[in-house]
C-alpha cells in the first residue's frame, strides 16, 4: 500500500476510532478500514469464551464458572468492543464487569485473539 493511500485510510478509521498515535501495519489498517467502511457485516458480531476450574482459598475448595463476552459494534457512532465478564463460584459468590475497548490497538489485540482476523 503506497503512503498516500495508507494516510486515507488512517484518515477515516480515526473518525471512527482512538488511534492514540499506534503505529499500524498495511494489514492492519486494512483490518480496521474493512471494519469502518462496511458496519453492517462486523456489526454485533459476538464471540462467548467459557472457563471452569476449582482453586482454593482460605475457606477451602471451590469451583468457578467464568464467562467472557467480546461483542463488536461497528456503526455511526464508531467502533468499539465491549466486553462482558462474569463468574459464579459454587459457595453463591459471583460477579460481572464490562469493559469497553476503543482504541486501534485493543481492536486489534481482540480481533487477533478472539475473532481470528
Amino acid at each position: 500500500m503506497d503512503r498516500k493511500e495508507k494516510q486515507r485510510k488512517r484518515g477515516l478509521i480515526a473518525g471512527a476510532l482512538d488511534l492514540a498515535g499506534a503505529h499500524l501495519k498495511d494489514s492492519e489498517v486494512d483490518t480496521l478500514f474493512s471494519i469502518v467502511s462496511d458496519p453492517d457485516t462486523y456489526n454485533g458480531k459476538s464471540k462467548t469464551i467459557k472457563n471452569r476450574f476449582t482453586s482454593w482459598c482460605s475457606d477451602g475448595k471451590y469451583t468457578r464458572e467464568e464467562e467472557t463476552t467480546y461483542t463488536l459494534f461497528s456503526g455511526d457512532d464508531g467502533v468499539r468492543i465491549e466486553e462482558k465478564y462474569g463468574y459464579h463460584d459454587d459457595d453463591g459468590q459471583s460477579g460481572e464487569s464490562k469493559r469497553i475497548h476503543t482504541s486501534a490497538r485493543g481492536i486489534l489485540g481482540i480481533l487477533a485473539d478472539f475473532f481470528g482476523d
